[in-house]
């Protein structure tokens, strides 16, 4: 009788599917009637308490266990569902012959494409910077300052939608001459349009906050009711380090807020179209809108836009290094997260959360390779989604199958993966195991999850003041506009007043006089924009 059928005959048949509780009863009781079995030996060179990975097996189940259909759901509702609320938040620009089709790539593009989006966005940020710059040289020693600098400013910034400022230089110069002229109706037309462009580019930067607070609590509250409850799950530190993995989403989050959008296609374009007809000549080159022209802040094929600046740098590589840096953050902290529980060592879940991180990188720099060919930006465009939707179902499936309990098993639990070990060396904690979470609970993983929340804030931090640091806010507020402007400017204007289904509609402005010289603003008060039969009317 060999050593296998002598455990079988102490112990009874080995368990079909891994289980823990099972593995560490059965290793108990071997360890009572017979103290020196073969199978109670540590490998060569492991840690005392642990087993080799055949008597893993055989004292615990060869095959996976499955976590069972209300574990995953539980899984599911407590750390996915946040996690969709948060990708939520993103802003998802509307195009309306797509429909839904554009918010669909757009988040998978984000999932497999982390730091190209994120690269992206800054470069938009940063477009705005360079146009500020750029103005406030091309109008020294006109009047009135900054003022007018906002004006022209916010009107480049809406055509860098259109083909990526391709024809910067064209509408610069038009521009420019604008401001410099005698041609006050222009001027008039261009502050007007100015106003609009600011007020409908949706800001949702405090739905945002509220959005990360709320994922911030919930991963709090999780955290809290695993260390209060009666059993502790083995699982519950690695599910947290997966969770890790992609806290880059807080500033994928945070800069969307900050990019801002439109709330449909046409709303920059109607307002660019009006003020081109008003103007008496026709500086502007306008396209399509179209995500693959500008549309989507996500997805920017021109990375390097210091032709906007009239003098080359490299401030775009500083950028790529630090969406890298947001992605590479999370990716450490869950790593070192995975490293340190039992069994402590690199396994096959610290060796996935690297392999995601290799992918976000090499799948970053093939994209901005192929971005630099020749090809029309729509064939770039749906070679991109066509990659990344692939590669996002597949590390979404990935995912999901370590929430349902296909990693359970005497292997992917083990040190396996660790360098200088082979199958026949590799090891586990199956005695101490829950003990030694329960402590890693307790201790190492709050301090490691806050200390993640606080990178990816400081990095959020650092990418905004670098791409917009002293710009310009616009000169007037909401309250230092003329009720008048705000009638006029916040919504759509045609002959037969507004459309019922305006977005600005019904909604409250708190105006208050910013400028005493103004006769119309003498003292605080709420407007309203109501319907009134029709046309829409200022209350």
């Amino acid at each position: 009788m060999n050593q296998k059928e002598e455990l079988i005959n102490l112990l009874g048949p080995t368990p079909h599917a891994f289980s823990y509780a099972a593995g560490a009863a059965r290793y108990q009781n071997l360890t009572r009637l017979d103290p020196q079995n073969f199978y109670l030996i540590p490998p060569s060179g492991a840690p005392n308490g642990t087993v080799s990975l055949e008597a893993c097996e055989l004292l615990a189940g060869p095959s996976y266990g499955g976590y069972g259909l209300g574990n995953t759901l539980d899984s599911i509702t407590t750390w996915v569902v946040p996690l969709l609320i948060l990708v939520g938040n993103m802003n998802y620009d509307s195009f309306a012959a797509q429909k839904y089709w554009n918010q669909i790539t757009v988040a998978l593009h984000l999932l497999a494409n982390p730091i190209h989006a994120m690269w992206s966005l800054l470069v938009k940020l940063d477009v705005k910077r360079r146009i500020e710059v750029r103005c406030r040289d091309g109008l020294r020693g006109v009047g009135r300052g900054d003022d007018i600098v906002w004006i022209y400013s916010a009107i480049l910034y809406a055509l860098d939608d259109f083909n990526f400022s391709a024809n910067f230089e064209h509408h610069f110069n038009s521009l420019m001459a604008i401001a410099r002229s005698d041609a006050v109706e222009d001027q008039e037309a261009c502050r007007i349009a100015a106003i609009e462009l600011t007020v409908s580019r949706v800001n949702n930067t405090r739905r945002a906050w509220f959005a990360i607070l709320g994922y911030v609590a919930a991963v709090t509250a999780n955290i809290i009711r695993a260390d209060f409850a009666e059993k502790m799950p083995v699982h519950i530190s690695h599910t947290i380090a997966l969770r890790e993995l992609n806290f880059w989403l807080i500033c994928a989050i945070i800069l969307s807020a900050k990019v801002g959008g439109f709330p449909s296609e046409w709303k920059s374009v109607g307002v660019l179209v009006d003020l081109q007809a008003k103007l008496t000549s026709a500086p502007f080159i306008l396209r399509p809108l179209q995500p693959w022209t500008g549309g989507n802040y996500t997805w920017r094929p021109r990375k390097n836009m210091s032709s906007i600046s009239a003098s080359p740098d490299r401030r775009f590589v500083v950028l790529a290094f630090l969406a890298t840096a947001s992605v590479t953050t999370a990716m450490l902290m869950s790593f070192v997260l995975s490293y340190l529980t039992p069994t402590k060592g690199i396994g096959v879940r610290s060796t996935v959360e690297l392999c995601y991180w290799g992918w976000w990188c090499v799948n970053a720099t093939a994209t901005y390779l192929f971005e630099r060919n020749r090809s029309p930006s729509k064939k770039k465009w749906l070679w991109t989604i066509a990659k990344d939707g692939l590669a996002a179902i597949f590390m979404v499936v990935f995912l999901f199958s370590a929430w349902a309990g296909w990693w359970n098993s005497c292997y992917y639990w083990s040190s396996a993966l660790h360098p200088g070990t082979s199958r026949d060396t590799a090891y586990i904690d199956l005695v101490d195991m829950q003990q030694d979470i329960a402590a890693l609970m307790k201790k190492t993983l709050p301090i490691l999850v806050g200390l993640e929340f606080g990178v990816q804030l400081i990095l959020t931090t650092s990418m905004i003041w670098y791409c917009q640091g002293g710009t310009l806010r616009p000169p007037w507020t909401m309250a230092a506009a003329e009720p008048e402007t705000i009638f006029q400017t916040l919504l759509r204007r045609h002959p037969a007043g507004i459309a019922p289904n305006d977005d600005d509609a019904d909604r409250e402005f708190n105006i208050r006089p910013h400028d005493p010289r103004n006769p119309l603003l003498q003292g605080e008060g709420t407007y309203e924009l109501r319907r009134r039969d029709s046309p829409w009317v200022l209350a």
